[in-house]
């Protein structure tokens, strides 16, 4: 049988070009592979970039935190050593006058001051009270009581009550029946909360003389 050199040429060139094009094809394949996997690469190298910034920001804020926090308890310790000589006494300035007054060296602020009489309260805020301040609160029933207990109390020194012609035993505990509460809150110049509060039974109106 006699070989034909060019269809054996023809069919080898033709196993050729399709043995390329198969190579061609796979090379294609890996290199979209190759492709996907840097691209897949470079998705995790982007991500491990961001983790590590959310970590420093979060180390960043971690040490914020321990530092406001080392601050608070500094200033704790300031609180609590603090020197502070504020106190306070009231009494009746004149009818229904009642003042606080501010004893000691140091200042108080954020002043609030409630005292009750009998069933009668009054309150006053106030932002500084340097040493030797005061607060006055006034009470205007207070003041119409002791008024009237004042009149009586001279009635009985006398003995009698005019209006009556009739004799007045002398019983002065009669006026000592009042009750007074004192509430007073303030802070520091460090901002360390005090308080006041203090109570009064069987007290008088004011000076009955």
């Amino acid at each position: 049988m006699r070989i034909e050199w060019g269809d054996v040429g023809g069919l080898t060139g033709g196993a050729t070009g399709i043995a390329a094009l198969i190579v061609s094809l796979m090379g294609n394949r890996k290199a979209r592979e190759a492709n996907r996997i840097a691209r897949g690469g470079n998705e995790l190298a982007a991500g491990a970039n961001e983790l590590s910034h959310e970590a420093n920001r979060i180390a960043l804020g971690a040490n914020e935190l321990a530092t406001e926090a080392n601050r608070l308890a500094q200033h704790q310790d300031q609180r609590d050593t603090e020197r502070h000589d504020v106190r306070w006494e009231g009494d009746w300035t004149g009818p229904g006058q009642y003042v606080l007054s501010r004893r000691g060296d140091d200042v108080a602020l954020d002043v609030v001051a409630r005292v009750v009489v009998d069933d009668e309260e009054a309150s006053e805020r106030v932002a500084r009270v340097e040493a030797g301040g005061s607060i006055t609160l006034d009470f205007p029933r207070a003041r119409r009581t002791f008024l009237r207990e004042q009149r009586e109390h001279r009635e009985t020194e006398t003995g009698y009550a005019p209006s009556l012609a009739i004799p007045v035993l002398p019983n002065p505990m009669r006026f000592r029946m009042h009750a007074i509460e004192e509430w007073v809150q303030w802070k520091t110049e460090l901002g360390a909360p005090k308080e006041h509060a203090q109570e009064h039974r069987l007290a008088t109106l004011g000076d009955l003389e």
